[in-house]
């Protein structure tokens, strides 16, 4: 049995990291349909938009450049699987280097309807330095 090929359009998800890199959360906003959740392996909590927008404003603060790279993508119905390596330059001078795997669930209006993301959370303890 062969699956038949999505016809989902997935460019929103290129939209959202592109906002990310950016720092631009009024257009990642923007990527998430009305009602959309996140979920992350690291609190097992489900997610709003304006927390999700919240975790990464702080990211973006504390950082000056972020980049997603070896990006690689399966989409299977209305769902892309992306797994990927968040980097970014810390004003604390240290360097996040995050590999993760996402999945995304894009609705027939082609908004993120929900997020699923799997990481080491250990990855992050570079965050914490900050402080110090």
């Amino acid at each position: 049995m062969t699956d038949a090929p999505s016809t989902t359009d997935f460019s929103v998800v290129d939209r959202m990291f592109g906002a990310i890199e950016k720092g631009d959360m009024d257009e990642l906003r923007t990527c998430f349909a009305p009602g959309a959740r996140a979920w992350q392996n690291r609190n097992e909590k489900d997610l709003d938009v304006d927390k999700v927008i919240a975790t990464l404003s702080r990211l973006c603060a504390m950082s000056t450049v972020r980049a997603y790279e070896d990006q690689r993508s399966t989409a299977v119905g209305s769902q892309l699987f992306r797994q990927h390596t968040l980097t970014a330059v810390l004003r604390s001078g240290h360097q996040l280097r995050l590999p993760a795997m996402m999945r995304v669930e894009v609705d027939s209006d082609g908004l993120v309807a929900r997020l699923e993301e799997y990481y080491d959370s250990r990855a992050t303890d570079v965050l914490a330095e900050k402080a110090n």
